[in-house]
């Protein structure tokens, strides 16, 4: 052990009090090894430090920015942070809930010396935050408030210095939007959630982070040799050619990965595209995601350069891509279906118009005229407009957060049953979960387009390789119908708290399927796919724990927030239920395999959620973890705590 005592963790988090300005650091290392970092570490403070009835824009509401306890080192894909806090995008309430964002800056914070920061209180006015090393300050930004995100980075860059990581917000975030980003770099953001308008209320623009320091593991020649193990897996799965199309290829694409030490150059940025509403300007920056859609969709088709404008101007403002591409656009449309909402107090709301879409950007980010009721969400804007109140559902599962690989709404897959698989997820998170909750979705409800129907002989192997991964040979069958769905939306509730306390990619991670294997099953040099997480933190860390008991840490995590959710919200399987009704609107993909396009069965779905709870270890009738539960994740003090409140579930 070398003389940080520690590895992996830095061993301090940085805590920011905007009100008093007082500013003071305290030890990591009392819950980091139960809950690791990022999402987790989070969940554990937020425990000790939320009480119930604080909201989003409180002063109260501690706002965490927590990078993976694997960011910094070489970890495949690591470098990802956590931004958790009273959510104003959540809805029907405002609740606990978290972001990830890529980029460098969360590896930035650890070589600075912390694995995480807590900033609480508002300022008097606007202010900055400044970290180099030891030292931490808070500055004047009066000059930098109003500014969007390109410029605020652009001055704090010649100001500070080019190798300084800035977190900011733009001018969405400024005017409390409850769709309103964090970001850095050029499209890297802390997209749902609506984080930016709790930096705005807090009167806090930015967090600049330089660091010379470095994050310690405990085997550097035996964690390198693991990551190379890995990323050879990670090309099995994601090694492609970049295809350049005959338009896109004038603006000189180049391709890269959103953290330092991913193999998958999934980030696309394109140079000087020209404006179509302003055409004396050109546009550079990144283009990946969902910010494609803003082009066309089913619903619009606008062309590359003013899709591609109104996606610059959205990451600018530091309005959320999602929203207007899954959410907004898609309601807007739906409307006019029916005669609604043609004009919008005098503008016309045309979706192949790009000069409708820049003032739906501008206004909302301003809050100016109808702009305003934009800002609050999609979820809240029909009942602000007066129009379209009974259509706006067919495109929010739950929790104020538009369709996501839940075969319903715009996204449109998977395909019937898969989508049981996310229709659990949903009804279990406090957000959408496909952020970070691929592993499914990925995985195997892609196989459906790639793999004969009449082909038995394989099917049967998607069926095994099924019963090793979830214990059951019917999660992954597309004739399989309820059977085995709650099995796989357990490990994937699990895997998602993980991914994101270790600070690794929210989409790369699991790794299982390989098509051209034997088995089906990824493999690198000898090590299965599922295995890779705990393979590559192993020499990190210096574990000394089992495989099961790293993959637990996951179930700790998702355990935990249920628990905050049940103490501060009141949470049970009746708010669970709630996205029953958006997964009774028909599926918008028939499954090719078998031709059929369904709608949720309510009482399966019931049913399913009784196995869920029950693999769990939590009461059916209410959602609540029983004490044998807690007790086995060595949570047996908050099993205490519920039973003082009357909240543990009882055992069944």
């Amino acid at each position: 052990m070398d003389s940080t005592g520690v590895y992996g963790w830095t061993g301090k988090i940085l805590r920011v009090d905007l009100s008093s300005g007082d500013i003071r650091t305290e030890d990591t290392l009392r819950w980091g090894a139960e809950y690791f970092g990022g999402r987790g570490l989070a969940a554990r403070i937020a425990w000790d430090e939320l009480p119930p009835g604080v909201g989003a824009y409180d002063p109260d509401n501690p706002l965490m920015f927590m990078p993976g306890v694997l960011s910094g080192t070489p970890a495949p894909s690591s470098g990802r942070t956590s931004i958790c806090a009273v959510s104003p995008q959540a809805y029907p309430l405002e609740w606990f809930t978290r972001a990830s964002i890529g980029g460098h800056w969360g590896t930035e914070l650890k070589y600075a010396g912390y694995d995480g920061l807590i900033v609480t209180g508002q300022a008097s006015g606007p202010v900055y935050l400044w970290v180099e090393d030891d030292h931490a300050e808070l500055r004047d930004a009066s000059a930098l408030w109003g500014q969007g995100i390109m410029a605020t980075q652009k001055q704090l860059l010649s100001e500070l210095g080019d190798d300084v990581r800035i977190l900011t917000i733009g001018q969405a975030g400024e005017n409390r939007s409850r769709i309103a980003i964090i970001a850095t770099e050029t499209e890297s953001a802390a997209g749902q959630g609506g984080f930016g308008g709790v930096m705005g209320a807090k009167n806090l623009k930015a967090i600049a982070v330089r660091g010379h320091g470095a994050v310690h593991v405990a085997d550097s020649r035996e964690l390198l040799a693991r990551c190379a193990v890995v990323r050879d897996g990670m090309m099995i799965k994601y090694a492609r050619r970049r295809r350049t199309n005959r338009i896109e290829g004038k603006y000189k694409q180049k391709h890269y990965a959103c953290t330092q030490h991913c193999a998958v150059p999934c980030v696309t940025f394109y140079s000087d595209v020209p404006g179509a509403v302003y055409k004396d300007r050109k546009y550079s920056g990144q283009f990946h995601c969902c910010a494609p859609g803003f082009v066309k969709s089913p619903q619009w088709d606008v062309g590359f350069e003013a899709g591609f404008e109104v996606a610059q101007l959205a990451n600018d403002y530091g309005l959320n891509h999602w929203e207007f591409r899954f959410g907004i656009g898609p309601w807007l449309h739906a409307c006019q279906q029916r005669g609604e909402l043609e004009m919008l107090n005098g503008d016309r709301a045309d979706l192949n118009d790009p000069h409708f879409w820049v003032k739906l950007i501008e206004k909302t980010a301003l809050r100016e005229d109808w702009g305003d009721c934009f800002a609050e969400g999609g979820q809240r804007a029909p009942a602000l407009l007066g129009a379209g109140e009974d259509l706006i559902n067919q495109f929010y599962p739950a929790w104020g957060q538009a369709s996501h690989w839940d075969g319903h709404g715009s996204f449109g897959l998977p395909s019937y049953p898969y989508w049981l698989v996310t229709g659990l997820q949903w009804a279990m998170d406090t957000r959408d979960p496909l952020g970070g909750g691929h592993g499914h979705t990925t995985n195997f409800s892609s196989m459906i387009r790639t793999i004969d129907k009449d082909d038995k002989v394989t099917w049967d192997k998607v069926r095994q390789l099924s019963e090793r991964v979830y214990g059951v040979p019917s999660a992954a069958d597309p004739w399989s119908g309820y059977r085995g769905k709650a099995h796989a939306a357990s490990l994937h509730c699990d895997m998602n708290p993980l991914k994101d306390a270790l600070g690794i990619c929210d989409n790369i991670f699991p790794l299982i399927v390989d098509l051209k294997a034997e088995d089906l099953q990824i493999r690198a040099h000898g090590i299965e796919g599922l295995d890779f997480e705990y393979y590559f933190t192993a020499p990190a860390l210096g574990l000394d724990m089992s495989r099961d008991e790293f993959y637990r840490t996951g179930t700790r995590i998702f355990t935990l927030e249920r628990l905050l959710q049940i103490r501060n919200w009141a949470r049970d399987r009746t708010v669970d239920e709630t996205v029953i009704s958006y997964l009774a609107y028909p599926e918008t993909d028939p499954n090719p395999v078998t031709g059929d396009r369904v709608c949720v069965d309510p009482d399966g779905f019931g049913q399913l959620m009784d196995e869920f709870y029950a693999l769990r270890g939590w009461n059916r009738n209410t959602g609540w973890p029983t004490r044998k539960c807690l007790e086995q994740l060595g949570m047996g003090s908050m099993a205490d705590d519920m039973e003082q409140l009357g909240k543990l579930g009882e055992e069944v």
